[in-house]
């Protein structure tokens, strides 16, 4: 399988058509028909119909482009970071987040750090997960650092700090229970409720305390796949959520009351890296800035270990200071 074949699948399928994708190409309509027929070869299976005026993909053929799209992309940025360190650029800094952090904490964190270290100007790219961040994506080398709920295999992985808050409770801001401050968990029984999705490693412990406590009474319990979609089910009426401290950083929050609850429900995050790579000096600053910045935005924030059991009170904050 070669890279000219991958272009040409992209350019036809970009195109409409082979003849348009030879001129996009630069390459007779011949050349780019026969790379086509040896990709199919290749693969054993048929990626277009060739029905006139136009041509389509088939099923594996749109399944197979999905894929390719990806690579031609990778192959796209790679070139360009060619590019840029033949000029002497420097290497874009790239993190990964949950989509959760990237769109709650992660914002507010950056342009505080920012306002701190106004020499931090470099380029960096923000990848955000879907569902949740895998070892494998960040050993892949598919970011610099990683900004992650934990708990997570940490096998190959530097965990550069990580710590937990207590996770609260959302409900409808014209709810009965908006009116109690701290909510025991008691008090929610026959209430709907929305939690994130099974596949979740967080899950067990935001919804094990929550479902206990309406177990025999619990009227609906509807599963989302973030917890910006649960405060949208909130505000909407449709039940309560656990949520996350850090995700709600900077939510708007408007027909949604945040309230305390009275259980120990944890939720752990921390910043993680190849152990085989050291992070660049900027890349260092920043993770150390984000968690300057979670230490001070959240008082009931504590420093832990990878398994979640708390430190010792340390002289960090003043090392962090000076970063």
């Amino acid at each position: 399988m070669e890279i000219r074949q991958l272009e040409a699948l992209s350019a036809v399928v970009t195109s409409g058509s082979v003849t348009a994708a030879g001129r996009l190409l630069g390459r007779s309509q011949p050349v780019v028909s026969r790379q086509i027929s040896d990709l199919e070869d290749e693969l054993g299976f048929v990626l277009f119909e060739r029905t006139r005026p136009t041509i389509t993909l088939t099923e594996s053929g749109a399944e197979f482009y999905l894929e390719v799209r990806g690579i031609l992309a990778d192959l796209q940025q790679l070139e360009s970071r060619v590019l840029g360190m033949r000029s002497g650029q420097i290497r874009p800094l790239r993190i990964l987040a949950t989509v959760d952090l990237a769109r709650g904490l992660l914002p507010e964190a950056l342009a505080a750090t920012d306002r701190f270290s106004p020499a931090f100007r470099q380029k960096f790219i923000l990848e955000e997960v879907v569902h949740e961040v895998t070892p494998r994506k960040i050993l892949e080398g598919r970011a610099d650092f990683a900004l992650i709920n934990l708990p997570i295999d940490t096998e190959g992985l530097r965990v550069h700090w990580c710590g937990q808050a207590p996770c609260l409770l959302a409900v409808p801001a014209a709810h009965v229970l908006a009116a109690r401050d701290p909510i025991p968990l008691e008090e929610i029984q026959d209430t709907d409720v929305i939690t994130l999705l099974s596949r979740y490693r967080m899950r067990y412990h935001l919804v094990n305390g929550l479902v206990q406590a309406t177990m025999g009474g619990m009227r609906r319990h509807i599963e989302v796949g973030s917890q910006q979609t649960a405060l949208s089910m909130v505000r909407a009426g449709l039940g309560i959520a656990l949520i996350d401290p850090f995700s709600i950083q900077g939510v708007l929050l408007d027909g949604v009351a945040i309230r305390p609850i009275l259980s120990d429900i944890q939720y752990r995050i921390g910043a993680v890296s190849q152990k085989t790579h050291e992070l660049p000096e900027e890349a260092e600053r920043l993770v150390q800035g984000l968690h300057r910045y979670v230490r001070t935005t959240f008082p009931q924030f504590v420093d832990t270990d990878v398994n979640g059991l708390q430190l010792q009170p340390r002289a960090a904050d003043s090392a962090l200071s000076t970063v």
